[in-house]
C-alpha cells in the first residue's frame, strides 16, 4: 500500500519533531541538570577527593564555583553533587543531625582535646547517617553524596581509607580503590580504573586522582571548568587547585 504525503506536510512534520526535541530537553534528569562530578581515590594512609567547579542549568553556563563539600573533622569529608537546592538542604540537615548526636555524646563536660578527637564521628557512621536520611526522605533529595576519609581504631594508630558513594535513595557503594558520582561518572570509572594502583603514597595519589579527573571531565560537557583536589592524611586536609579546559 502506497502512502501519499503531500509536500506541505513535510514542514509540519519537521516542526513537530522540533517541538518534541525541546520537550525532551526540558524534561532533563534533575540529577544532571546542574552538572558536576566527584571522584575519591584511596592510597596508603591517605585519600584524595576531587570536585569540579562548573555550575550550569543544562547546557547553559551559570557560575564557576567548587562543589559543596563539608568536613566534620580533619580526617573526614562528604561531598555532594546533584540538584543545587537539594544539595544545600541535605548538607544543612546532615550537619544539624551530626552535631546533635555529637552534643549528646559529649554532654556539657569539658573534655580534653584528645578525648574530643576520639569522639569525632567516624566515616562509617557518617555514611550510615547520610544513607538513612536519604532513604527516609526518598524522592525528596536529588543528591548523590560521597563520603571519604580515614578511619582508625583505638587499638591501632594505622589510618585506613574509607570510600563510600550513594545514590539518591541512600544505597551505599563502598570500595577500597575509588568511587565516583555525577554527570561524568561513566567516564570517571574508566579513567580511574586505568590510573589507580594499590598502596600509592600521597604524591602518587594526588597525581593519579588529578589526571583521572581531568581526563574524564574533558569528555563531559556538564562538568569541568577547573577542579579542587582535597588530600586527606593523618595530619589534616590539604587543598589543591587544578586548571581545566574551559570549552
Amino acid at each position: 500500500m502506497n502512502v501519499y504525503c503531500p509536500s506541505t506536510a513535510l514542514p509540519l512534520l519537521l516542526y513537530l519533531f522540533t517541538l518534541m526535541g525541546l520537550a525532551r530537553a526540558q524534561q532533563q534528569d534533575p540529577m544532571t541538570l546542574n552538572g558536576g562530578s566527584l571522584l575519591a581515590m584511596a592510597g596508603k594512609d591517605c585519600v584524595a577527593v576531587a570536585v569540579d567547579k562548573r555550575f550550569g542549568s543544562g547546557p547553559q553556563m551559570v557560575n564557576i564555583a567548587p562543589r559543596l563539600a563539608w568536613t566534620p573533622n580533619p580526617q573526614l569529608m562528604v561531598a555532594f553533587v546533584g540538584l543545587e537546592g537539594d544539595v544545600q538542604s541535605l548538607s544543612q540537615d546532615l550537619q544539624t543531625q551530626v552535631r546533635s548526636k555529637l552534643n549528646r555524646a559529649l554532654g556539657f563536660s569539658t573534655s580534653t582535646e584528645e578525648d574530643k578527637r576520639r569522639r569525632y564521628i567516624s566515616p562509617k557512621a557518617l555514611a550510615s547517617i547520610t544513607s538513612h536520611m536519604l532513604y527516609r526522605n526518598r524522592g525528596r533529595y536529588y543528591v548523590e553524596p560521597l563520603v571519604a576519609g580515614l578511619s582508625s581504631s583505638s587499638a591501632s594508630s594505622v589510618c585506613k581509607p574509607f570510600l563510600c558513594a550513594m545514590d539518591m535513595i541512600g544505597a551505599k557503594s563502598t570500595s577500597q580503590s575509588f568511587v565516583c558520582s555525577g554527570a561524568a561518572s561513566k567516564s570517571l570509572y574508566g579513567t580511574a580504573e586505568a590510573l589507580w594502583k594499590p598502596d600509592m603514597d600521597k604524591d602518587q595519589l594526588l597525581r593519579a586522582c588529578g589526571e583521572a579527573f581531568q581526563s574524564a571531565l574533558e569528555r563531559d560537557c556538564l562538568s569541568g571548568y577547573g577542579s579542587l583536589v582535597y588530600l586527606i592524611t593523618k595530619d589534616g586536609i590539604t587543598e589543591y587547585d587544578l586548571a581545566h579546559r574551559n570549552d
